[in-house]
């Protein structure tokens, strides 16, 4: 005779297995972080969006929760393109919109670039993983980084 699980049981698994949902967060306060492929967490470490950060979401909280020129002309990530580069606002020039109206609606304009966006906190491709890696070396040995 088969035993039914306890409720303990389905209860841990229920948690488990219990769908997540990412909220925006500070999505809208970058270009094209909605865009940004298979990651809700833009920040964190974690594709979810909770837990540690990653090297992007210091260097946004750095910045003030604020997509700003400096901001955007670093390489969080080290893997050779700037983040503006990878969220298609390659002259630092884009601007979170305002509240324009009494209806709450937003004049956001779009980034130069809304296509091909990529991830600030995660190196691109193997050439940007290498690149990384030997660039976190070199300034860990004092020498700088490429």
């Amino acid at each position: 005779m088969a035993r039914s699980p306890s409720p303990a049981v389905i209860g841990l698994l229920a948690i488990v297995f219990a769908p997540v949902e990412g909220k925006p967060g500070f999505v809208a306060w970058i270009p094209n972080g909605h865009k940004v492929p298979g990651h809700r967490g833009l920040g964190h470490v974690s594709a979810s969006g909770s837990g540690a950060l990653n090297q992007f979401g210091r260097d946004f909280l750095a910045a003030g929760r604020k997509w700003s020129v400096e901001l955007c002309k670093k390489d969080s990530d080290r893997d050779g393109r700037t983040n503006g580069e990878e969220l298609g606002d390659p002259k630092c020039t884009w601007k979170k919109a305002k509240l324009s109206d009494a209806d709450g609606k937003t004049g956001q304009v779009d980034p130069e670039v809304t296509e091909g966006i990529t991830h600030p906190g995660v190196p691109d491709g193997i050439y940007g993983k290498v690149r990384a890696t030997a660039s976190s070396l070199l300034e860990s040995l004092g020498i700088g980084e490429l």
